[in-house]
């Protein structure tokens, strides 16, 4: 009977490695916005992803978007090239303090992700009465 726990009696090999999970690699989907006097609007494509499939959060006047595409590809099938029945987006946006991240809102059809980021009622352009 051996005693593995005595420096001595076991060696270490830097030829066995434990494997680490592979952390998924993240692309930056193609986006476009625009600006009134009411709010900011993000249309961001996510072409092949569900609703479900999407997370969007604001926090600390940062804007982030996560999405996956998960394609079940039939096992039987072998891919050509670098092809990845899986893809990830992130998106990270700046919105600053103007933006009322309490009343934001997404929607999601034919692949874009449509949000409105209004911004804060005080911060509005407003009509003064003249006394």
């Amino acid at each position: 009977m051996s005693d593995y726990t005595s420096p001595s009696n076991h060696t270490t090999s830097t030829a066995l490695t434990v494997p680490q999970p592979r952390l998924p690699e993240y692309h930056r989907p193609y986006y476009t916005s625009r600006y009134d006097k009411e709010a900011w609007a993000v249309a961001v494509r996510l072409p092949g992803v569900k609703k479900e499939d999407i997370k969007v959060t604001v926090e600390n006047e940062v804007l982030e978007i996560e999405a996956v595409r998960l394609t079940a590809v039939p096992e039987s099938w072998r891919p050509l090239g670098d092809y990845s029945s899986e893809k990830h987006w992130r998106l990270r946006l700046d919105v600053g303090p103007e933006v009322d991240g309490s009343r934001i809102s997404a929607s999601l059809e034919d692949g874009v992700l449509s949000l409105r980021l209004p911004l804060r009622e005080e911060l509005k352009p407003r009509r003064i009465e003249i006394l």
